[in-house]
């Protein structure tokens, strides 16, 4: 079993602390580990190991258990719409979304260093499948194999155009193929399964699997297609969105008719739990792979998602909010030198996963003190981790949020309009109950409001303050 094979790790040892790191890094005898880097596309924490009364992942509640799972995790948010590209450049540069460029934040400045690049200019060979929803530079400078790339920003299951990994480094939509017959899913796990199996470098490797599901058009594969009849609408589901969010209308929010019909819902919601059961039998072959050829024991596995998603819930069907569906993702790591059954209410970025790694390799955090990111290496070894003591979420130019203890504060500021709302998230996990008109929440209100204030500029935050 994959808990048994880790709990089985003797062979690391404990050093001194690195820059910009808590713990004790993990310090191998010879070779590092290998990194196998899992990421899913719009899958929402509770579309995860951390909702099993609604889902069948068993593979995910395995190595969950194996390891520390984040209970607590969030993404920033998106400068736009497209918030998985800004998302991800922000997670594998551990900077702010307010750093990353283009037109709506898939550019990584050539001045950022990739996660993967360091590891690559540190002894990793690096290879990836799957979804890159950033520009062809960051991808060119960062990895040194790959199959299947998928360079879009979204695109059908199947009969899709990917890239062939290019050593000249050109990549355009004319040299893409396409290919037809397989699911995405299917397609991005026999690539990385087979890349295991054929691997044989000395040197340790990055494995970067990206699956561009349980993103829409939620195409499900015929085998998936009833799993999930009876599925449930959610306790804060609404036909409507009680007031204008600024992006009430995008594409994301049109994929149900309005207001929003209880059986439509229930279908989008069948087809997305679907998918991600579809993706966490497919990461169980993955694993499988790993295990055949003996890489198990010394392999780091971590496993995210570069945003949630609303699919009915507050009247919403898209990542384009601050609710927790949307800014709450999955993570988890778990491999030699990780406490097994482990769980952490630490507030954490996606951010963190780069420092942390520096840390678990013993590797110096590259321009530590201008990076969000901090390190999680505490909470891997089972040793007590606070945590930040507060988060900044922020969407586009209409919305900014904090999250402070069981507190989360959303505010918005849509043509001139302001709105803001107030949850408990330990008595209202559904964000139903809004206290910000009540008097007793007032001091909190403040605390909260000077709190963001100070994020502001900490993440680099263009817009102008409009809460205080």
């Amino acid at each position: 079993m994959i808990r048994q094979c880790l709990i089985m790790i003797a062979f690391f040892l404990l050093l001194g602390a690195p820059v910009h790191a808590q713990g004790k890094p993990v310090k191998r005898i010879g070779k590092r580990p290998n990194i196998l880097f899992i990421l899913t596309d719009d899958q929402r924490r509770g579309g995860t190991f951390l909702a099993p009364d609604l889902l069948k992942t068993p593979v995910l509640d395995s190595l969950a258990h194996s390891g520390v799972q984040f209970l607590n995790s969030y993404i920033m948010g998106g400068t736009s719409g497209a918030v998985c590209a800004p998302s991800r450049g922000s997670m594998l540069t551990g900077h702010s979304v307010f750093e990353m460029g283009g037109s709506y934040g898939q550019q990584i400045p050539d001045s950022l260093i990739l996660l993967p690049q360091y590891l690559k200019n540190n002894g990793y060979y690096t290879w990836m499948t799957g979804k890159w929803h950033n520009e062809y530079a960051s991808f060119v400078r960062s990895f040194d194999g790959g199959a299947s790339l998928f360079f879009n920003g979204m695109g059908p299951q199947y009969d899709f155009r990917v890239h062939d990994f290019r050593e000249d480094g050109i990549y355009s939509p004319q040299n893409s193929r396409l290919v037809k017959g397989i699911h995405a899913t299917d397609l991005f796990a026999d690539e990385a399964i087979r890349f295991l199996e054929q691997y044989q470098d000395e040197r340790p490797f990055f494995a970067y699997v990206a699956f561009k599901t349980p993103h829409d058009p939620r195409t499900v594969a015929p085998a998936y297609q009833q799993l999930y009849r009876d599925a449930r609408l959610p306790p804060n589901f609404l036909k409507e969105h009680p007031f204008d969010n600024g992006d009430l209308r995008i594409r994301d929010e049109q994929l149900a008719a309005l207001p929003r019909n209880p059986a439509e819902i229930q279908q989008h919601i069948a087809d997305y739990y679907a998918m991600i059961t579809h993706i966490d039998q497919r990461i169980g072959d993955i694993l499988n792979t790993l295990k055949e050829r003996g890489l198990q024991s010394n392999t780091l596995i971590i496993f995210a998602a570069d945003n949630g998603l609303a699919v009915g819930q507050h009247g919403l069907m898209g990542k384009q909010n601050l609710y927790e569906h949307s800014v709450g993702v999955p993570l988890l790591f778990s491999g030699p030198g990780i406490k097994p059954g482990q769980t952490s209410r630490a507030l954490t970025y996606l951010t963190d996963i780069f420092p942390t790694l520096c840390a678990y390799l013993h590797l110096p955090v590259p321009g530590a003190q201008q990076m969000l990111g901090q390190s999680l290496l505490p909470a891997l070894q089972g040793i007590a981790y606070k945590g930040r003591e507060s988060e900044y979420y922020i969407y586009a130019n209409y919305q900014r949020g904090l999250r402070m203890g069981s507190y989360k504060l959303i505010e918005y500021l849509v043509k001139g309009q302001r709105h803001t709302q107030l949850f408990n998230l330990d008595a209202d996990p559904w964000e139903r109950w809004n206290l910000a008109g009540e008097k007793r929440m007032q001091k909190q209100l403040q605390v909260m409001r000077a709190a963001m204030k100070r994020w502001h500029g900490k993440a680099k935050d263009p817009m102008p303050v409009f809460y205080e």
